[in-house]
């Protein structure tokens, strides 16, 4: 595992940019009405973060990007993503910021191609870079028993992000409310830019 303090936003692919959510949501509405979009359960984890990304986006303005992107290198000529997809559709609205801090999973075959970054040594190095306090509590998934790619997926509760990452129940009813009132809303990536006044929670 290697961390870059600047991968550049136009090298990471990713599967749904901020377009792609705003479009799953109007057609959702568009067939299902304001109703049937917020009673099925599938809907409700890309729902809720439509809330979050709306915040997310006015918080990384503020404060920039907390977590590092965790990315793996496979040999394609773009970083693949682990996790952190949503901080890089709120990137898309911030036009100041070209490139996201991340660490970097890779096969031992592709190490030497990464020889410029910083290694990652162990858990307290990665925990450094996470900028996380005594007591702090990480979860991590590895690839596979093997982990011949390293970390798939990490977390952890950082009080610098506590304040933007409410449940999903809250997000479904946050959002739900703010359209209940406002007929024929039509979601566009402008949208996002302005923080919403979302309810204490």
């Amino acid at each position: 595992m290697f961390y870059s303090p600047s991968v550049p936003k136009e090298i990471i692919r990713y599967q749904q940019s901020l377009q792609d959510i705003c479009n799953w949501a109007n057609e959702q509405i568009k067939y299902h009405g304001i109703d049937g979009f917020f009673a099925d359960p599938l809907n409700r984890y890309e729902i809720a973060n439509i809330v979050k990304l709306n915040m997310w986006i006015d918080d990384i303005r503020k404060q920039g990007i907390v977590k590092p992107m965790n990315l793996f290198y496979d040999g394609q000529v773009k970083y693949g993503i682990n996790n952190g997809e949503s901080r890089l559709r709120a990137v898309e609205r911030i036009n100041n910021l070209s490139s996201m801090s991340a660490f970097i999973c890779t096969h031992t075959k592709y190490s030497q191609r990464f020889a410029h970054l910083e290694k990652v040594q162990d858990f307290e190095h990665f925990a450094k870079l996470c900028q996380a306090v005594d007591q702090q509590e990480f979860l991590f998934q590895l690839t596979d028993s093997q982990a011949p790619y390293g970390i798939f997926w990490y977390e952890y509760n950082s009080q610098l992000t506590a304040a933007v990452t409410p449940g999903e129940e809250y997000c479904v009813n946050a959002l739900k409310d703010y359209l209940k009132n406002r007929k024929d809303f039509y979601f566009t990536t402008d949208w996002f830019d302005d923080l919403k006044s979302w309810p204490e929670w």
